[in-house]
């Protein structure tokens, strides 16, 4: 066990996605692993890419994103390090590496490391609890509240947050035609402060994107959940002026 990292905050988080980014436009071939040696001393590789076709990689904020395949590993099962390979046919660009980890109640933690030359070579051993950031803002906490569930409502247009099977909270959206609309959030007063908005927000999101490639939002807690989880920047799309 002297291998384990204690994160109290951590449990019950699991890898859900990751992404390589570089700085500028890219084409080129990579070949990328994210693996981690479990305490039965067997090799998992948590997060991978082999691919020479650009085809999935997107633009965001002057990088070129490229999405990673992932393994839904619970985060206090790991390793206190991971070993990180990168080949690449550009290796001097500035080398990102992402990974998402969420729990049950909307929960999100990301790991994220500026990639060393090491890694390019035999491999880099990255520590996890040092590069692990909590995604939250000042006025919206991590939830901490257990019993946490979305419902949706396709007959009325809404998701329920449900904490402990009472109504914590609604999104509502609108669907005309092929186009689903966000338009508001809301949480009960008694349940404010405790962060349940982003729980509310990324369990509607998980399952929106199931069913709509796309999003209109004009909700300000929406907006605020996908600054923090760009994940999702790919499901909203601009709302057109009135």
């Amino acid at each position: 066990m002297t291998d384990q990292v204690v994160r109290p905050d951590g449990t019950g988080f699991s890898l859900v996605d990751g992404e390589l980014t570089v700085a500028g436009g890219y084409g080129g071939t990579v070949d990328a692993s994210v693996s981690a040696r479990l305490l039965d001393g067997f090799d998992v590789t948590l997060a991978s890419r082999s691919t020479a076709d650009p085809g999935d990689v997107r633009s965001e904020g002057g990088r070129s994103v490229l999405p990673l395949e992932t393994r839904p590993m619970m985060l206090n099962s790991l390793p206190s390090s991971v070993r990180v390979r990168l080949h690449t046919d550009t290796a001097e660009n500035d080398w990102r590496l992402v990974l998402h980890f969420r729990n049950q109640a909307g929960s999100s933690l990301t790991w994220q490391a500026e990639l060393p030359t090491e890694a390019f070579d035999a491999g880099w051993e990255a520590p996890l609890a040092d590069l692990l950031t909590i995604d939250r803002t000042a006025d919206e906490p991590a939830p901490q509240a257990p019993g946490v569930s979305v419902v949706h409502h396709p007959d009325d247009e809404y998701y329920e947050l449900l904490v402990d099977g009472q109504q914590a909270g609604l999104l509502v959206y609108h669907v005309i035609g092929s186009h689903l609309s966000i338009t508001h959030t809301a949480i009960e007063p008694t349940y404010r402060g405790r962060g349940l908005s982003w729980a509310l927000v990324g369990g509607a999101l998980d399952d929106i994107r199931t069913k709509y490639p796309t999003v209109m939002n004009y909700c300000p807690v929406v907006s605020r959940f996908v600054e923090k989880n760009p994940s999702y920047g790919d499901l909203l799309s601009r709302p057109r002026r009135a």
